[in-house]
This record gives C-alpha cells, sequence and structure tokens, in this order.
C-alpha cells in the first residue's frame, strides 16, 4: 500500500510542475457587486491581546491570546527583527490538529505563524438558514479585525503577510484574500467553490447529518433546499475569486474528494485564474499523508513570495 501510495504521490508531483501548461484562458470575469469592501467593512476596534499562556519549543514560542471575542494561537518565532506572518485557518468545527503542524513548521524557520480560530458553527435544524451566512460574514470580518491587531506588534512585518487555510477555511480564506491587500499571499489548501451545492451533496459524515435533519424538520426536497441556501449564501467564493491575483496564489485539491468534490474545487480554480495546482492523489482528509511534502511545498512558496523584493 505505500509503494501505491509513493506511486500516485509521484503522478500528484509531477501534475504540480505542469500545472502551468494549463493555464489557457483568462479568468471568468467577476460578476461581484461594487460593494464587496462595504459588506466586509469591520470597525478598527482598540483590540487589547491578552496572552493566556506560553511555553517554549523548538526554534519557537507557542503562546494562546485572546483579542476580545477572538481566540488565537501564536507561534512566535525566535528568530529577531520584523518577521514574515503568515495567518492561519483550520477545518470546519475548527479542529486544528492537521494546521498546527504547518503553524509549527513555518515558525521554526522565522516565520510568525498565528492561527485565528473561528467562533463555535451553531448550525442545527432549529434555526434559520441565514445562520450559514452571518457565521461566514463574521469570520471573514474577524480574520481582518485580528490582521488589525497582529500587524502592529512587535516582531511583525507588515508589508510581509501571507495566508494559509484548510477545507472551510480555505473557502472563507479566498474572500480574505479578495477584500483585504494586507494579505500578499495565499495558499488554499483543499476548497472548492458553489458553497449551497457542498452542502447538499456532501458526503461527509457530520454535514449529510445536519442536512437530513434540516429537511426532515422543515419538510423540504433538495431542490427546495438548495434554491434556499443558494438565495442566503452571499459569501460565495466563486463571485470573490477573480479579484484574487493567481501568481501571489497556491492552490492544492485531493483528486478523489468526496466532501467537497473535484469538480467544485476546479471551478474554483479555474475562478482563481488558474494559479500554480498541486494535485494530490488523495480525498479530502487522506490529503493528511501527504503533509510531509505539503509542509516544504507551502513553505517554499510563502517564503518566496513574502521574501521577494
Amino acid at each position: 500500500m505505500r509503494r501505491t501510495f509513493t506511486l500516485l504521490l509521484a503522478l500528484a508531483l509531477l501534475l504540480d510542475g505542469c500545472s502551468p501548461a494549463l493555464m489557457t484562458s483568462a479568468a471568468p470575469a467577476s460578476t461581484a457587486p461594487p460593494d464587496w469592501a462595504a459588506y466586509y467593512a469591520h470597525p478598527r476596534l482598540a483590540l487589547e491581546g491578552k496572552r493566556v499562556s506560553q511555553e517554549p519549543r523548538s526554534g519557537y514560542s507557542f503562546e494562546k491570546w485572546e483579542l476580545g471575542s477572538i481566540r488565537m494561537d501564536w507561534y512566535r518565532t525566535n528568530r529577531t527583527g520584523r518577521r514574515p506572518l503568515v495567518i492561519l485557518s483550520p477545518i470546519l468545527a475548527g479542529n486544528d490538529l492537521y494546521v498546527r503542524e504547518f503553524a509549527s513548521f513555518y515558525a521554526a524557520r522565522g516565520m510568525q505563524a498565528v492561527i485565528v480560530y473561528r467562533q463555535k458553527e451553531v448550525f442545527s435544524a432549529d434555526r434559520p438558514l441565514k445562520d450559514v451566512e452571518d457565521h461566514f460574514r463574521k469570520t471573514v470580518i474577524e480574520l481582518r479585525q485580528a490582521l488589525d491587531w497582529l500587524e502592529t506588534q512587535e516582531g511583525v512585518d507588515p508589508e510581509k503577510i501571507g495566508s494559509f487555510a484548510i477545507s472551510l477555511g480555505a473557502i472563507l480564506t479566498v474572500i480574505l484574500a479578495a477584500v483585504d491587500p494586507r494579505v500578499r499571499c495565499s495558499v488554499f489548501a483543499l476548497p472548492a467553490g458553489h458553497i449551497a451545492e457542498i452542502i447538499m451533496t456532501s458526503q461527509d459524515k457530520a454535514i449529510r447529518k445536519r442536512r437530513r435533519a434540516y429537511l426532515e424538520k422543515h419538510g423540504w426536497d433538495e431542490v427546495k433546499a438548495l434554491k434556499e441556501l443558494k438565495a442566503v449564501i452571499v459569501s460565495e467564493p466563486m463571485l470573490l475569486a477573480p479579484r484574487v491575483d493567481p501568481g501571489r496564489s497556491l492552490m492544492i485539491i485531493g483528486l478523489f474528494d468526496r466532501v467537497l468534490g473535484l469538480g467544485r474545487s476546479l471551478d474554483l480554480w479555474k475562478a482563481l485564474g488558474r494559479p500554480r495546482l498541486i494535485v494530490l492523489p488523495t480525498g479530502h482528509y487522506t490529503a493528511y499523508l501527504a503533509t510531509p511534502y505539503l509542509k516544504l511545498a507551502t513553505y517554499s512558496f510563502l517564503n518566496r513570495k513574502l521574501t521577494k523584493k
């Protein structure tokens, strides 16, 4: 089995290396209205960070911070001077086990790496569908508020800010990159477009359970639910992707992703202007097997984009 995975990974690396040749057409014209900036506008609050805990690690210190209601884990590099900052976002439900490996890897190599946690999702059959959009919008605004504070901190170079995010975190970080020019480069790991379709077709166990409960509670069929979701979800990455610079983006997808769907991932890649693409021979969750390679590849990309004159 290990040999098979190695062969498949080699194939994926070849696809990664060949991806620039796929850039044969321009990004689609944006249908986004001119008031996106206003929709994600945020008050520049005088938020005061509170360090909850700190412990030394090899090459960095691990610090837990609270910024009002925003929780952050700061992997503070031991290297002196103003360093590049990478802001990281975890997967659905805020599971940070995967993203922590990237944060520690970046910090040990001289970057400030900060995981910004979303507020807990409270989607249920008893709540209105609009809660989905409210949660997405609030997440983008809180990421911007975190950046307001982080860019003023000692050891952070505000001119060298990048992002790394996975799954739902990556979907919402596409929006962040589109509306906040402080984010100079981005790694989007395992995202996709067409959020309403993802919710209605995903094979993820938790999503299927919530979907079934909502349909039963409201007596809707899937056609009705899809129509209602499309009506309330404003934070659709397909609309904002054309505003993101493809030359400063890296996208990672799973060839056998049944959680988000390969087709929807490729649709988002095209909407982003066909940036550099890494195709993994994995599903959504089994992409974890490629972590050693991805840590090196994503660090190399971020370091090159953030340190280039």
